[in-house]
């Protein structure tokens, strides 16, 4: 199948999902999305059904038959049997506001941010292989898809990282979009039900498909089996094996451990009733997706008895070997939209996890006080954690291009369970024994976590082949007791169960251990029996004591009268029983309206404990109540009247029962009209409004903004606001916005088109420069060979004037390239540690001829300094001065010095020239423009050199400075950083190349015949038998059987070769490795690092004589070199 097909269809599924999500939003908006819904619940616990259920079900079902059936086994257990540890966990969840498990164990562990903290590294941690298993899911659904190949794989890996990078928008805009993370995503929980709607209606067709379309149905299945001995063992349930009750366990921990599963069991839940009704429905989910993974994967070994396949991609490899590529892309789709819902709900939580428990906790101790916490928190908040999402993401990405193929789905995935069992006995413990504190839930889950890591991670980095496989065989250091999975000698029945016995062994009796050895503080006391109290039903258990329903009632009875009492505590049950927490509860309500809250607690909790309340101290108790509410009557009146809303209170039959002076005022209506008792139809009319926000303009113009909120008895609150002057100001920015936003949108085009514009001619200036001069580098280069090869024969003076002006050409088109290639951007820095003096003594030496030549002196200062930088580009750079400086200065001299600076070294150019006028300083820099008064006879050249200069430096990132004084001379400057460290002298003897050829043969390769002719004239008139062709098919004709000593060639040849090609070739005809050198006019890295790569020497067209003698006498001198 066509990869952009695959590909299209990825997005596709991502935009739908993108959809729904949208959809959810918008009814949560609008007030639809607290309703109950219970099917809505159980799809989305169904995002525990991963790529691991889609693919790694049927590669493990294909490899040890029913062994994949207790990963479903212990969840259906779990919801099955243990519904109301969830309904628990659901109730302390939203009574202590929960937002993650990381967020419910530090609660129930005294608020421990300690906690919090090491359950949110464990889970990162752990969870990580899986969702790499997810991203390596659709990768080898991918290419198993399209047939992808390994030259081709990139398509799938970029399809990947695009999926990655829309899942990780996905999570940002349905799932932290908001600060408040205890709210309910509505739009994600929808999606994640669709998804799990989606893989269950595709595994099921894809089933379907190759069970009775491609096997031609389980009869025929059961006898193609029966025909195989060995594959009838695999329909027998091995259930004496270890691995498969450690499986079950691992499950049953992962379905609430897990935090994506937390977060939609217990968080994302919006009634308590539903847990009910998903423990019922959610285990028929899992019956119903593996009904075929049996029967796919023995069709599957059967398919393909040679194992070329792998059994994790069968259900997409089996449609398509069979000729079904439309059920294939359904299974794909499945498995795509399995993958991401689980990425995308472990993003949402574990991006919670470390921004509330890790980042935030750190900022504020590290800068308590930094203003973007102090001005605006929920910014940073909002980019703590969509940075967290994005990083998470990409991390699993990463881990997912290490893993490649080293690893099967099913093993990933039981690795990451086995870690987040780790918190199952702090988490459990913590709901059924009040002593379990936090030392104890510390110390338990830090010492699963590291022998998890140790026993089950280690060992699986190793059998990926990222370490030394020794380590499992003799230990560390050769310790054969610390062999992880043998610890102390002792292997286990299988590597899973041992790392699950030794890691939550050892976290259980930690947890045990320190929470009977260490005290438990206060706070720690409050949260365990908040937690262990709370009982399913959402009732805490009974309050200690001997306090029964019967004396609640009678104290209650006693302080607001037995009607109201009674109507409170009818039809509860038992009253003779102990009082629970809720019949306290009701009391301090009920007492509350009589006596304050503060007071009516301290009557309820006189009551249990058992003490007695005389009337002397009740009346006493009832006075202060009283005079305590007189105070807050008062305080509450001054507020009132003056705040500058008007405000009404209404009770629950309509009637005015207190309102402010601003209330009368803003409504229009006369003194002493309203009055308390008075209906508010009356004075409002007969379309009140009890709730809600409104608009209402007076007859005057002035306009009210109108609010109703409800009060719990019934009543409302109305509040009158007056806006005018806000709408006048609306209007008067929206009539300014728009005519600002119409100015803005012609300036941002006209600017836009000019901007592309100058781009465009920069573009084509750049091209043209660097096609024109490579192209004049051509005959350039014959030109100075024949005319070197003619100075030899003929000492005519006008040879010397011919090659002036050819060199004068020369540097004008080495310019031009040098521009070229700056603007392009090919010519990057490579910064090395050196010695300044090995950069300023050849320009010494280079330049020192040139000034004496135009009756100037040349001063070099020597130092010793180290710097940091590309030396190439630096001399290009100071050649750039100094050539300058000489063209410049009519008479006198130059210098060239150092100067040492606190942050770096200072490397100066003085001349005694002409000077530069103030007001054409900066015009210096910019291409073509020049100074007039240069001498004739020195050349002014195009105007590019300090062009070039300003490019360099802003590659390599010094500063270039420039001083002058008209009539007196310039200096210019750049500074360069020191080096690291120091940097030792080397002294190289020097070497000259033997400049007798002998007779030597040379191989001259060159596509062009004015130079192929040019060379030979020179070589020939240095001695040497010259060769030449115009390929490597043409040489070794022309060399007929003999062995060259040297071998020139140009790199861009006829058709398409290159030199290098060609002298790969002549190596393999010829059986030796002849020295040779590439002479190019192309100055692109590219041929520069392919010539390095290959050790073979380069130059650049045009190449001046000397420089191409010294470069034969090199070839050949290796040459004999080897010979002998």
């Amino acid at each position: 199948m066509e990869t952009w097909i695959v590909a299209l269809v990825s997005l596709g599924t991502l935009c739908v999902l993108f959809a729904v999500a949208w959809q959810g939003d918008r009814w949560s908006s609008a007030g639809r999305g607290a309703s109950r819904a219970p099917i809505l619940y159980s799809l989305s616990l169904a995002v525990y059904c991963t790529s691991w259920t889609f693919y790694g079900s049927v590669g493990r079902a294909s490899v040890s038959g029913f062994d994949f059936l207790p990963i479903y086994l212990g969840p259906i257990l779990m919801l099955g049997l243990g519904s109301r540890v969830l309904a628990r966990m659901v109730r302390i969840a939203k009574a202590e506001n929960v937002v993650s498990i990381s967020d419910f164990l530090a609660a129930r562990y005294g608020k421990s941010q300690t906690v919090a903290a090491l359950v949110t590294v464990t889970a990162v941690v752990g969870v990580m292989p899986y969702l790499a298993l997810q991203l390596k899911a659709i990768t080898i659904s991918f290419e198993a898809l399209t047939g992808t190949e390994a030259g081709d794989r990139l398509i799938s890996t970029d399809t990947v990282m695009l999926v990655t990078a829309a899942m990780a928008v996905f999570s940002i805009l349905f799932g932290v979009r908001h600060i408040h993370a205890n709210e309910h995503h509505r739009g994600l929980v929808l999606a994640v039900a669709f998804e799990s709607v989606v893989k269950l209606a595709a595994f099921l067709i894809v089933g379907g498909v190759v069970t009775f379309a491609i096997m031609g149905g389980p009869g025929t299945l059961w006898e193609k089996v029966s025909a195989h001995p060995d594959l009838r063992g695999m329909l027998v349930p091995d259930l004496g094996r270890w691995s498969w009750w450690t499986m079950t366990l691992l499950s049953a921990f992962a379905i609430l451990c897990l935090p994506r599963q937390f977060h939609v069991a217990v968080v994302e839940n919006v009634h308590v009733d539903d847990v009910k009704a998903a423990s019922r429905l959610f285990p028929l989910y899992l019956v119903v997706i593996n009904l075929f993974v049996m029967p796919v994967a023995l069709a599957g070994v059967l398919l393909f008895p040679d194992g070329t396949v792998s059994a994790d991609t069968f259900m997409v490899s089996i449609p398509m070997s069979e000729g079904w590529p439309a059920v294939a892309l359904i299974a794909f789709v499945g498995g795509l939209s399995a993958g991401t819902g689980m990425i995308i709900v472990a993003a949402v939580t574990l991006s919670t996890m470390v921004c509330n428990d890790v980042v935030v906790p750190a900022l504020l101790r590290l800068r308590p006080g930094t203003a973007a916490w102090r001005d605006d928190p929920a910014r940073m908040l909002l980019l703590i954690r969509r940075s967290a999402v994005v990083g998470i993401l990409a991390l699993a990405y990463g881990f997912h291009r290490l893993i490649g193929a080293a690893y099967p789905l099913t093993t990933i995935g039981l690795v990451s369970f086995a870690a987040v069992a780790q918190f199952a006995p702090a988490l459990f413990g913590g709901l059924v024994w009040r002593r379990g504190n936090r030392a104890g839930a510390i110390g338990g889950i830090a010492a699963g976590f590291s022998v998890w890591a140790y026993t089950a991670l280690l060992p699986s980095l190793a059998d990926a082949g990222w370490m030394d496989a020794a380590l499992l065989v003799e230990g560390p250091l050769g310790v054969g007791w610390l062999n992880p999975r043998a610890l102390l000698g002792m292997p286990g029945p299988d590597p899973l169960t041992h790392s699950v016995l030794w890691s939550l062994g050892l976290n259980l009796a930690c947890y045990v251990a320190l929470s009977l050895v260490v005290p438990q503080r206060d706070v720690e006391k409050q949260q365990a029996e908040r937690f262990v109290a709370m009982r399913s039903d959402g009732r805490s258990g009974a309050v200690r004591g001997m306090t029964r329903v019967a004396d609640l009632h009678a104290l209650a009875a006693r302080y607001v009268g037995s009607e109201r009492a009674d109507a409170v505590f009818a039809g509860r049950p038992g009253w003779l029983h102990k009082a629970d927490a809720e019949a306290v509860r009701l009391t301090e309500n009920l007492l509350a309206g009589a006596l304050g809250s503060a007071s009516a607690r301290i009557v309820v909790a006189g009551m249990l404990k058992g003490g007695r309340l005389s009337p002397l101290d009740a009346r006493s108790m009832l006075d202060e109540a009283s005079q305590a509410i007189l105070a807050k009557h008062d305080l509450l009146r001054a507020t009132l009247e003056n705040i500058h809303q008007g405000v009404c209170v209404v009770d629950r039959d309509d009637r005015v029962m207190t309102w402010n002076r601003r209330f009368v005022a803003l409504n229009g209506l006369p003194e002493g009209l309203l009055k308390a008792d008075m209906p508010l139809s009356e004075i409002m009319g007969s379309g009140l409004v009890r709730s809600g926000r409104f608009e209402r303009r007076q007859p005057d113009g002035t306009v009210l903004e109108v609010a109703a909120d409800p009060m719990p008895d019934g009543g409302f609150v109305m509040t009158c606001t007056d806006v005018t002057e806000r709408h006048r100001t609306a209007a008067a920015l929206r009539e300014a916005n728009e005519g600002l936003e119409r100015r803005i949108e012609e300036r941002t085009s006209d600017l836009a088109a000019a901007k592309a514009e100058a781009e465009r001619a920069n573009r084509s200036k750049t091209r043209f420069l660097a096609a024109a001069g490579h192209d004049l580098m051509q005959p350039l280069h014959a030109a100075r060979l024949f005319l070197s090869a003619l100075a030899e024969r003929d000492a005519d003076p006008l040879i010397g004037q011919v090659d002036a002006s050819l060199r004068s050409v020369e540097e004008l088109l080495g310019e031009l390239l040098d521009v070229s290639k700056l603007d392009s951007g090919v010519v990057t820095a490579k910064t090395v540690d050196f010695r300044i003096d090995d950069v300023l003594g050849p320009l010494r030496d280079e330049f020192t001829v040139l000034a004496a030549r135009h009756g100037l002196g040349l001063r070099m200062v020597a130092s010793t300094a180290a710097v940091s930088s590309d030396p190439a580009l630096l001399r290009r750079i100071l050649q750039n001065f100094l050539a300058n400086a000489i063209r410049y200065t009519g008479s006198g001299r130059v210098l060239l010095g150092c100067r040492r600076k606190r942050g770096g070294l200072r490397i100066e150019v003085w001349d005694t020239g002409v000077g530069i006028p103030d007001d054409k300083l900066n015009d210096i820099f910019v291409e073509f423009r020049q100074l007039d008064d240069v001498p004739a006879e020195r050349g002014k050249g195009l105007g590019l050199g300090l062009s070039i200069v300003e490019r360099l430096a802003g590659i390599l990132g010094h500063k270039v400075t420039v001083r002058s004084e008209r009539g007196r001379g310039s200096c210019f400057a750049i500074d360069v950083p020191y080096a690291a460290a120091a940097v030792i002298l080397r002294r190289q003897p020097s070497r000259r190349p033997s400049r007798d050829f002998g007779a030597a043969l040379v191989l001259c390769i060159d596509n062009d015949p004015a130079v192929s002719r040019g060379m030979a004239t020179l070589l020939e008139g240095w001695g040497c038998r010259v060769v030449t062709a115009a390929d490597a098919r043409s040489a070794l004709a022309a060399l007929d059987g003999r062995i060259p000593d040297a071998i020139l060639t140009d790199y861009h040849l006829d058709f398409g070769s290159t030199g290098l090609d060609a002298l790969e070739e002549l190596e393999r005809h010829l059986g030796t490795s002849v020295p040779a050198a590439l002479i190019t006019a192309d100055h692109g890295h590219a041929v520069q690092e392919e010539a390095a790569a290959r050790g073979i020497a380069l130059a650049r067209k045009p190449l001046r004589p000397g420089a191409l003698r010294a470069l034969v006498a090199q070839l050949v001198a290796r040459a004999r070199q080897a010979a002998e």
